[in-house]
């Protein structure tokens, strides 16, 4: 199982997304934008992607397309995370919308939903 790739430029999220993730035992990869994303998920198919919208480089609107072009990926399910008003992202294709901020507990419905239960402790 491939794992699950948090994309999102904002360090500080991604360093506490990966530690709790990896806790919880499941296996991380990270990107800091869009670009480096598919570059990671050419390199690997993720199980789950924690997408930010704002992102540099090619943002999580522009990932969502390139995804959605692949047929490697475009099963692959995307949480869109977002403090930017819903009018800009509601009617984009991802599978789920994580509004920031938000709790662990929402994050980690979400991983269990889509990615099961984690393999290792």
């Amino acid at each position: 199982m491939g794992p699950i790739l948090i994309v999102d430029d904002e360090f500080g999220i991604v360093e506490a997304l990966e530690g709790f993730l990896q806790d919880e035992g499941y296996r991380t990869a990270i990107a800091l934008n869009g670009r480096q994303a598919l570059d990671r998920m050419s390199a690997e198919r993720p199980v789950l992607v924690f997408l930010d919208y704002m992102l540099p480089v090619m943002n999580g609107p522009a990932v969502l397309a390139a995804m959605k072009n692949d047929a490697n990926l475009r099963e692959v399910p995307v949480v869109l995370m977002s403090a930017s008003p819903p009018r800009l992202w509601k009617d984009l294709p991802a599978t789920e919308f994580l509004p920031k901020p938000f709790g662990l507990e929402q994050l980690l419905d979400l991983v269990q939903r889509y990615a099961g239960g984690a393999k290792v402790k």
